[in-house]
């Protein structure tokens, strides 16, 4: 086993020495138990909790586990959970060992994701049903025994949207995650337009040198590689010039003005409450702006806070690169502009720009500001934020749905 980045833990009892505690390796067997990847797999089924799910994305947070070994057409899934919010969890427990191995269980794992992204709700609560041997609606009632005030309808909704748009969660929980790790971006560059999110989950056995107790520490495999799988659909002559992230070891430091940037949004988005139980939780950044994407699949529009230093204002807005869908949207919002406006119960500047090719929905806080109201502009993010979406994300989906059929 290669070495770990974490030192060996040390267990403290009252009235005797310190104890360290051995690491075990999740492929071995300790006085007849097995230690493998059956293990693993059990022992974060059974105790989901256990896993730092908010650490790889907070929308996945709250996980009801549903089953092990569910059938695909690419083969029996590890496990499968689901959030009260609809989002589906696809894990596999898979010991990490050489290059070769390391790309079957990427692969296999998006083979899951690809054959449940052309599932509907009915497909999946069949297999649930010949799996679970259970009738009724499978998978809202495992979701109702722990979160009582699910309402149905919406749960069904959004985990057919989940299906629909592949917006699963993708975990490898396994042992000895370090080496290679960063290798997986390449393993990736073929899926299609799953909107994924992909975890790397290591689960750290020790044992007491005399004793049957065992310390699972899981951890998650910070910085190690990072998938940015932006899709933007651009109007002709348009480009985005996007920083990719690198090693840390070769990261620049960050600026004074990134570091308040990164400080603020990360405050901001774990505050942040959003009434739309389906929306996605931004990711934070060290930039001026911090973007919630929107239907159809974030690819065309998104709600952005931002702030403009040079003007001294704070504001949010939604956007849309022009294209087939943009001009439909805002077509169609501009002809409901005046319930919007209602409806948002703040002022809005709305605009269609020919030079930038864009369209935007903007609210503006004109008031100076700095860090001694901090307080006030999360204040005012947070409640725009939350207007923007009640608003506007249902309309667009509807829009989206309306120029499929």
């Amino acid at each position: 086993m290669s070495e770990s980045a974490y030192g060996t833990p040390i267990l403290i009892r009252d009235g005797k020495e310190p104890l360290l505690l051995a690491r075990v390796s999740l492929s071995s067997q300790v006085d007849g138990e097995k230690y493998n990847e059956e293990f693993i797999q059990r022992l974060a089924f059974e105790h989901p909790e256990a896993l730092p799910i908010s650490e790889i994305d907070r929308a996945f947070a709250r996980l009801v586990p549903v089953c092990m070994e569910l059938n695909t057409p690419a083969g029996p899934l590890d496990a499968l959970y689901v959030t009260p919010t609809g989002r589906l969890v696809i894990a596999e427990a898979k010991l990490w060992r050489n290059p070769e191995a390391r790309r079957k269980v990427v692969s296999q794992i998006l083979d899951y994701a690809k054959e449940l992204s052309h599932w509907d709700y009915e497909d999946l609560q069949r297999a649930l049903s010949g799996k679970l041997k259970r009738q009724g609606n499978v998978l809202f009632n495992l979701v109702k025994e722990k979160f009582p005030g699910t309402d149905e309808a919406r749960f069904v909704d959004e985990v057919q949207k989940t299906l629909r748009k592949g917006r699963f969660l993708l975990l490898i929980i396994g042992d000895g995650i370090r080496e290679g790790a960063g290798a997986i971006a390449e393993f990736l560059s073929d899926v299609g337009n799953l909107q994924f999110t992909f975890g790397l989950v290591e689960l750290a056995v020790y044992r007491e040198p005399a004793g049957a107790s065992l310390l699972v520490q899981p951890r998650v495999i910070a910085r190690t590689v990072v998938v940015n799988r932006t899709v933007i659909n651009l109007a002709p002559g348009l480009k985005i010039v996007e920083e990719e992230d690198g090693a840390d070891e070769d990261q620049k430091p960050l600026t004074e003005s990134e570091l308040f940037y990164l400080d603020f949004w990360k405050e901001l988005t774990d505050e942040l409450s959003l009434d739309d139980p389906g929306q996605p939780v931004p990711n934070t950044t060290k930039t001026t702006n911090l973007y919630l994407a929107m239907p159809p699949s974030g690819q065309s529009s998104w709600v952005s806070a931002y702030f403009a230093k040079s003007r001294r204002i704070t504001g949010v807005y939604l956007t849309f690169l022009r294209g087939p869908f943009a001009d439909i949207a805002y077509e169609r919002l501009v002809a409901d502009k005046e319930a919007i406006d209602e409806e948002l119960g703040i002022p809005v500047e709305w605009n269609a720009d020919p030079e930038t090719q864009k369209y935007s929905i903007r609210s503006v806080s004109t008031e100076a500001w700095d860090d001694s109201r901090r307080e006030e502009m999360k204040a005012y993010f947070s409640d725009t934020l939350n207007r923007f979406v009640n608003v506007f994300r249902p309309r667009l989906e509807n829009i989206a749905d309306d120029m499929k059929s």
